[in-house]
C-alpha cells in the first residue's frame, strides 16, 4: 500500500486531461485519414477497372456493331435477334461509362449518406455481434418486422420452424 502507484492521482492530474485528449484527438485524426486514403485507393481501384472493362467490352460491341451495320449495308438479311446484343450491350456499357467518367460515384455516395441517416435500421446486425447493442428500438423496427430467409417459399418446406 506504501507504493507511490497505489497513491490517488496528485491534484494537478486534473491539468493533463487537455493533453490526453489533443493526443487522442490527434490519433484520430491520423486513423480517419488512414481510412480515407483506404477508401480513396479502392475507389480509384474500382474506377480503374470500370474504364478498363469499358476499354475492353467497348471495343468487342464496337466491332459488333460495326460488322451489323456494314452487313446490312452490304444487304445481307440480319436476324432480329441480333438487336439484343446491340440494345443490352448499351446498356451495360453506359452504365459502366457512367461510372468510369461520369458522376455516378457522387450520385451513389449521396445515396449512401441518404441510407445511413434515414434508414439506418438496414444495419442492424445478428443481436450476437458485440456492436448489436449501439442500436436503438427504433432501429430495430425494420430489423424485428422482416422475416428469415428460411421462412419464405420454397425454404420453409424444407426448414423446421422455430422461433
Amino acid at each position: 500500500m506504501g507504493n507511490k502507484h497505489s497513491k490517488p492521482p496528485p491534484e494537478d492530474h486534473q491539468k493533463h486531461p487537455s493533453k490526453l485528449d489533443e493526443f487522442r484527438s490527434k490519433v484520430e485524426d491520423e486513423l480517419a485519414r488512414r481510412m480515407m486514403l483506404q477508401r480513396e485507393i479502392q475507389m480509384a481501384v474500382n474506377v480503374a477497372k470500370a474504364r478498363d472493362t469499358l476499354c475492353i467490352f467497348g471495343t468487342a460491341w464496337g466491332t459488333l456493331v460495326s460488322g451489323i451495320a456494314v452487313a446490312r449495308l452490304a444487304g445481307k438479311q440480319i436476324p432480329p435477334i441480333a438487336g439484343v446484343p446491340i440494345v443490352i450491350g448499351g446498356l451495360v456499357l453506359g452504365n459502366i461509362a457512367d461510372l468510369a467518367y461520369g458522376n455516378k460515384l457522387a450520385r451513389v455516395t449521396k445515396e449512401a449518406e441518404y441510407i445511413m441517416e434515414y434508414e439506418r435500421g438496414r444495419f442492424v446486425p445478428a443481436k450476437q455481434a458485440p456492436f448489436s447493442k449501439f442500436y436503438t428500438e427504433e432501429e430495430r423496427f425494420l430489423f424485428d418486422e422482416s422475416t428469415r430467409v428460411s421462412e419464405l417459399y420454397p425454404n420453409a418446406f424444407f426448414v423446421e420452424k422455430k422461433k
